[in-house]
């Protein structure tokens, strides 16, 4: 494609320079995935917008090359799929909620915005590819996944049940917590096999990773990453 071809030319020609007319240091290359570009402001962007990035306990870090290859994961889902859907202005709606919650407020989310010089519908443009990859996620993989009740009943008995019983906290009976286990067994199922879903898409397209740091972009608790079996 002509424009992606110029964008890559003319980042690649910037970068090389190292600063930009202002004398700032000028948007740099993290990877190339077929002739789309992801960039060292595109991971900022995601860790400063993205709750999976928002630290719980303060300790912890995310590796920009940990982003870099959500962002690859979610970029390649986006061009196998973005014909699929016709996104509604509904559909955007669970990623702006949780962005929202995340930042804290509406006026927190405008300073957000102008600190990466962003309009409202820049923001729409950020997201767009992590709507479409919830989407496929959500419509093509968790509701497909059955969890049979006897596998309830066995994490119930032996995973929730001992951790009330450790922590001294009063327990839910089965009924009342069969819903939230076999949302958190469907969630875990879903991430493994998505993994090797997403692995067999990126083998079929050319990804350079351009990106030498290893520097982390802010901080990230094992509960925010899902390090945390317990779903309560």
């Amino acid at each position: 494609m002509p424009s992606n071809f110029m964008r890559i030319f003319c980042l690649l020609v910037w970068v090389a320079n190292g600063l930009g007319a202002s004398g700032q240091l000028v948007d740099k290359i993290a990877a190339v995935v077929g002739d789309d570009l992801i960039t060292l402001s595109d991971i900022q962007k995601a860790v400063a917008f993205y709750p999976e990035y928002m630290s719980v306990s303060g300790s912890g870090d995310f590796p920009e090359s940990q982003v870099l290859e959500d962002l690859i994961d979610t970029h390649v889902i986006y061009l196998e799929y973005r014909d699929e859907f016709s996104l509604k202005d509904e559909d955007f709606e669970d990623v702006q909620t949780s962005i929202i919650k995340k930042v804290g407020s509406i006026e927190d989310l405008e300073s957000l915005l102008r600190r990466f010089a962003m309009e409202w519908e820049d923001l729409k443009s950020l997201i767009r590819e992590k709507v479409v990859f919830e989407k496929v996620v959500r419509e093509r993989f968790q509701m497909q996944i059955n969890i049979p009740f006897p596998e309830i009943e066995r994490y119930y008995n032996e995973q929730y049940l001992p951790i009330q019983q450790r922590l001294q906290l009063q327990s839910r009976t089965l009924v009342e917590m069969t819903p939230l286990i076999e949302k958190h067994l469907r969630r875990k199922r879903t991430e493994y096999r998505l993994r090797g879903w997403i692995a067999e898409i990126k083998s079929g397209y050319r990804i350079r990773r351009l990106l030498k740091s290893s520097e982390p972009t802010g901080n990230k608790s094992n509960e925010a990453s899902g390090g945390r079996d317990e779903p309560f």
